[in-house]
């Protein structure tokens, strides 16, 4: 089958990247567009950045010149499936005129489509939710939303890669900027930030931190020394998953989080997965045996799970063990992902296909 993917540039680590190679091992021919081609100048350019970050919009002029490569891609490979990720400068327009070539279009949104956040939805994207195929929305809460536009959606959740997303050994001696007790990987949140200094206050611990935008944190902040580096990927990320001895799982509360990709990783790299406590989280990993979770609203919650976590091995090893155990037996990953996905493909646009050779 051929398949056109929509999204972010191909870098490897990422969810995109992560669908991209999966869908060639499952033998696919896949051809890739970038949802910034032609606009990167917003992300670049000084004066396009601060439009960028003060409105979060693109001019529609650029909008329509950006798409119009996507429609002449598509009408060069005329592919069967159209996966669209996101999707935050496709507009009705351009669904319909996709769909026209016969392809099966679909849309993954690892965001939410409702999200206060003004940085992860668009008029453009509102408007083509009828248009469509199928929607696979990453937020349970968007189901519901989003059938009065469109009743074919389905939750879809976030997954793991198990090329990248693996234990991977460490030496202490040799490479101990991996090691630590506590150590969170992801971008920088108000929130989050604020969960985390409240936590080194009430625990002595090394702490490390790895992500994006940590340069934000106030000059006084107690956190602040205990940021190691940037954003970090493939092995560089196992490891410092891997050699923690425990890993925070903290949501966004902006997107509606109740789990992210965190929550599939970190177990498959090994590491011990301490969460904000979700019915989501609840169901996916046994609480206290293959996972821990701590109430988000309660920071003495939080440091009492710490403690007990860091002074008892003979309950976190185990813990570490069965976490990385049950990811595996749970069908967690990219390909389960798209078997799914090429189930309702079959289910959904074979029917279509039946009923048109019938007529």
């Amino acid at each position: 089958m051929k398949v056109l993917l929509y999204g972010e540039p191909l870098k490897p680590g990422t969810c995109i990247w992560s669908y991209h190679e999966t869908l060639i091992e499952m033998g696919h021919e896949v051809v890739h567009c970038d949802s910034w081609d032609g606009m990167n100048h917003y992300r670049t350019e000084l004066i396009w950045r601060i439009w960028w970050k003060t409105t979060r919009r693109v001019f529609e002029s650029h909008r329509i010149a950006h798409v119009a490569r996507l429609l002449r891609e598509a009408k060069r490979c005329t592919p069967d499936l159209i996966l669209v990720l996101k999707g935050m400068h496709v507009g009705p327009q351009e669904v319909r005129e996709l769909k026209r070539s016969g392809a099966w279009t679909a849309i993954i949104n690892h965001d939410d489509f409702f999200s206060l956040n003004p940085a992860n939805v668009s008029r453009a994207q509102r408007a083509a939710l009828p248009e469509w195929d199928y929607i696979f929305a990453c937020r349970e809460a968007n189901v519901d939303e989003v059938r009065p536009y469109n009743p074919k959606v389905e939750f879809f959740l976030f997954a793991y890669y198990p090329r990248i997303h693996r234990p991977v050994s460490v030496d202490p001696r040799t490479e101990p900027q991996w090691v630590s007790d506590i150590a969170f990987v992801g971008t920088w949140e108000k929130e989050r930030a604020a969960q985390m200094e409240q936590l080194v206050r009430r625990v002595e611990a090394n702490y490390a931190v790895w992500g994006a935008q940590w340069h934000k944190l106030a000059a006084w902040s107690p956190l602040r020394r205990h940021v190691r580096g940037s954003e970090i990927y493939l092995d560089d990320q196992c490891r410092a998953i891997g050699a923690a001895k425990l890993n925070l799982g903290f949501l966004r509360r902006k997107n509606r989080d109740f789990f992210t990709t965190r929550t599939f990783e970190i177990p498959a790299c090994n590491g011990v997965l301490l969460a904000e406590r979700t019915p989501l989280h609840q169901s996916i990993f046994r609480e206290g045996v293959e996972a821990d979770f701590f109430d988000p609203n309660d920071p003495a919650d939080l440091a009492a799970k710490v403690r007990r976590l860091l002074a008892d091995e003979a309950h976190r090893e185990p813990l570490r063990r069965a976490g990385l155990e049950a990811v595996h037996r749970g069908k967690h990953t990219y390909r389960d992902r798209l078997d799914r996905l090429f189930e309702v493909y079959e289910r959904e646009h074979g029917s279509r296909k039946r009923e048109g050779a019938r007529a």
